[in-house]
């Protein structure tokens, strides 16, 4: 399977400031921020939140959008963090 993330649609946004009541069981345990990015998976476009620990986590995934045009390429790291 091959995932690729274009772009950043939402986010970097804090976990506190979301009303999650029906799925908050589904949410990573460490998870305190997240991201809803266009994402590639297998050929089809679709959208895909990501989680992380904290801000920085979050902003170091997003700065690459930030100097590239280029997909990122999800390695193992980053599917840990798909939802």
């Amino acid at each position: 399977m091959t995932i690729k993330v274009w772009g950043i649609i939402e986010g970097p946004i804090d976990l506190d400031e979301v009303d999650y009541e029906d799925d908050e069981d589904e949410l990573p345990d460490d998870a305190g921020w997240f991201m809803v990015c266009k994402t590639e998976i297998d050929g089809k476009i679709e959208p895909c939140n990501f989680y992380f620990r904290s801000m920085d986590d979050a902003y170091a995934f997003k700065k690459h959008f930030s100097t590239s045009i280029e997909p990122l390429i999800i390695d193992d790291f980053y599917k840990e963090k798909m939802m």
